[in-house]
């Protein structure tokens, strides 16, 4: 029959837990069983000997680790160790012969296990003597006197003082038998860097510690009570006051006379006695990154994580010199902070992004070092990450023994919802008939830019528009327009009503590309209808630009042949061709500046142009031009 039950969690506790169960090994009786929770380690810890039970789960905290091992213990007595602590070589032996006693909590006498850090000595006399701290780890308890009472999984911490008010073994007149041991059974490491008590205090645990100082609770306080309830589902409460008129209060909050003390929070009256403890700002995952270019690698890589993985992760970008609208484009998706080293920052996974990053103030559970490139003389692979991710294998190949541990995931990319607009306009800058045309221009661009909506705009003509924003291109004039239309989201034509009838707007409307024009009559008049073809904005151009969002579709009807008849009919007889001679025309440069006088002009040096053949003859012969 088991007696005791030992409940170890651990969670990447080499190697304090392997001195542990070797000290535990001379003592193993058939009446004890030793279970090991493992709390999700990132190495699994395997048990060096046949009496270690390991019951690996995901990690969830010292109260998950201990309920499971609860669930699983068989022995009439259970006795919670956490693995970075000792117990003597007596241990065993003198619990098992204490039990027989039949107590229901046995209380141990404990003290430091080295003369680093907070130094505690306990030493009970009797069985009459009582540990006032509310820890599990210096007590035995009998099973059935726990019941199904488990610890507080909403807590990570100070969940030893919430399973001590529900047991009720804190309280003496809770009427059960109690027993004491007067031989040293525990010894507490108080030097283990980063110990949860010093990260609870600090702020970095998900329990905090609320104070409420009211000098007097009465009676009818139930407000006060049901508050304190709620509080005490997730964090460790304390209530300072002279008198609390209210017994069932103490079920949830300790309960002190006003003192000294610190918290996250104080609640009540003031109390100058208080020390508020600054929490860190926390997050589930911390992007960090010290600097970004405003476009590369990297920059991208922070968006298309953010954009992926947003949805199941609360994240958090540290950074401390990013381009503007990067930042503002992170910030669309999460949470996003320049660096500080004024606050504290805490997560469960921090995620280095360059290999120089620093980690400072920010306190995490696992690191995560990105390396975007390939080996560089210049630079090293920190060795203190505990996970390397390297985005090629070429990236990991080049590293050679560097890289060795690490694992390969290529970058990730997304396809965009939106899609850039595509703007095209043949307008003459600075054109009277045009009216107003190039302020509306610049008006739309702004529009588009301050919602946020992306575009490119290309404007053919042979002046430029001042003033033009970023993504606004001054191009050339040019012959061929149709072939940028064809490839355009939209054709625009801004100008007032003196518009006559626009060839630009023709030529989208033939090839099914919408226009945005402005309401003068010849766009009506060559087909344009507003939402079908395209968009009729207002001349003060005070209209929703998010409506060109939806890129109407459409197939315009057109033919020239009424055109064609109608010209025909002024021309007169289209079937005489035959009756004129055409003067065949050559095509020449300037080889120098002279005078034309069949021209009538200046001919530049470097000029090209059509003359008759017999005089483009003349003209070489002379050496002023030169055939092409």
């Amino acid at each position: 029959m088991i007696k005791l039950s030992i409940i170890i969690p651990a969670y990447n506790a080499e190697p304090y837990i392997d001195e542990l169960i070797n000290s535990l090994k001379p003592q193993i009786t058939d009446e004890v069983e030793v279970l090991v929770i493992d709390d999700g380690s990132r190495q699994p810890y395997l048990a060096p000997y046949d009496f270690v039970q390991v019951f690996r789960k995901e990690n969830g905290g010292c109260s998950t680790a201990r309920n499971v091992g609860l669930d699983h213990a068989k022995g009439e007595y259970v006795s919670f160790i956490d693995a970075d602590d000792m117990i003597p070589h007596y241990f065993i032996q003198t619990l098992l012969e204490k039990i027989k006693g039949g107590y229901d909590v046995i209380d141990f006498s404990w003290r430091s296990l080295s003369k680093e850090g907070a130094q505690h000595d306990h030493r009970l006399m009797n069985d009459s003597e009582w540990l006032t701290n509310p820890s599990v780890c210096t007590r035995a308890f009998k099973r059935s006197f726990i019941g199904d009472i488990r610890f507080n999984e909403m807590k990570d911490s100070t969940e030893d003082e919430d399973f001590s008010r529900k047991v009720g073994y804190i309280f003496k007149d809770a009427g059960f038998k109690h027993g004491a041991i007067s031989e040293y059974m525990y010894f507490y490491r108080t030097a283990v860097n980063n110990s949860k008590i010093k990260r609870f205090k600090k702020g970095l645990m998900k329990t905090k510690r609320i104070v409420y100082h009211v000098p007097y609770v009465s009676a009818d306080r139930m407000d006060l009570l049901e508050e304190i309830k709620r509080e005490d589902e997730k964090n460790e409460v304390w209530l300072l006051t002279q008198q609390c008129d209210i017994p069932e209060m103490r079920r949830y909050c300790q309960i002190h006379k006003p003192f000294a003390i610190w918290g996250h929070e104080l609640r009540g009256e003031p109390l100058k006695e208080f020390t508020l403890m600054k929490a860190p700002i926390r997050a589930q995952v911390i992007l960090y990154c010290e600097y970004a270019n405003r476009v590369g690698g990297i920059t991208t890589f922070l968006y298309s994580f953010c954009k992926e993985m947003a949805a199941s992760y609360d994240i958090l970008v540290l950074y401390e010199k990013i381009d503007s609208e990067q930042v503002e484009r992170l910030a669309r998706l999460v949470r996003v902070m320049q660096y500080t080293d004024k606050l504290q920052f805490a997560c469960d996974t921090l995620i280095l992004n360059r290999l120089t990053d620093q980690i400072k103030n920010i306190y995490y559970k696992k690191s995560v070092q990105v390396c975007h490139c390939s080996r560089q003389n210049i630079l090293q692979i920190p060795k203190d990450r505990d996970i390397l991710v390297n985005v090629s294998q070429s990236s990991k190949d080049s590293w050679g023994a560097d890289a060795a541990s690490g694992i390969v995931i290529h970058n990730m990319v997304h396809r965009e919802a939106r899609k850039a607009l595509i703007l095209i306009s043949a307008t003459r800058v600075g054109a009277r008939d045009k009216g107003k045309n190039d302020s509306r221009m610049i008006k739309l661009a702004r529009m588009l830019e301050e919602s946020d909506i992306p575009y490119v705009w290309l404007n053919f003509s042979d002046k430029q528009l001042s003033g033009a924003p970023e993504h606004f291109i001054n191009m050339p004039a040019t012959l061929d327009i149709q072939s940028y239309i064809k490839k355009a989201t939209y054709l625009v034509q801004l100008s007032d009503e003196g518009e006559a009838y626009p060839y630009s707007v023709l030529e989208a409307l033939i090839n099914n590309v919408p226009v945005i024009v402005t309401p003068f009559r010849s766009a009506i008049e060559q087909g344009v209808k507003d939402g079908e073809s395209g968009y009729i904005v207002p001349f003060d151009m005070n209209f929703n630009v998010k409506k060109l969002l939806d890129v109407p579709v459409f197939l315009y009807a057109h033919s020239n042949e009424p055109m064609k008849k109608q010209w025909a009919e002024i021309l007169g007889n289209p079937h005489c061709r035959e009756n004129y001679q055409s003067q065949n025309a050559v095509f020449i440069e300037a080889l120098k500046t002279y005078k034309d006088l069949e021209l009538g002009r200046r001919v530049e040096r470097g000029e090209k142009f059509y003359v008759r053949e017999e005089r483009a003859s003349d003209l070489i012969r002379k050496g002023l031009c030169a055939a092409i």
